[in-house]
């Protein structure tokens, strides 16, 4: 399992909200501060079922390797198994940082939330 620092995380996307005033950032800081029980749990199966091609999404909480991914995606989340990460590559998709994905999507446009 691959996860970021959570703290550096939460400071990041506030950063992001204040500088731009989006509001993406500041409900996903929020969603980030849930306690542990209720972050959630999203399997690749999912997002191949919600996505479509080129989507770009993050996930406040982990992404599980369950089932199987049809298209590319880029996605960011707090926490990636191994599996989904490969899955997630083999389809020509790409896993990104939370804050790489607050520096290449500044204004949140295009970004999904899931989970």
């Amino acid at each position: 399992m691959i996860t970021y620092p959570l703290n550096n995380t939460i400071s990041s996307l506030r950063n992001a909200y204040r500088e731009k005033q989006s509001p993406i950032w500041k409900s996903i800081e929020k969603k980030f501060k849930r306690t542990r029980s209720r972050q959630s749990e999203v399997n690749i199966g999912k997002l191949d079922n919600i996505t479509k091609e080129g989507d770009v999404v993050i996930v406040p909480g982990k992404v599980l390797g369950s089932g199987m991914l049809q298209h590319k995606i880029i996605l960011s989340a707090f926490a990636i198994s191994v599996p989904a990460m490969k899955k997630i590559v083999d389809s020509g998709g790409k896993v990104i940082t939370i804050n790489e994905l607050v520096e290449q999507y500044p204004d949140g446009k295009g970004v999904r939330i899931i989970g």
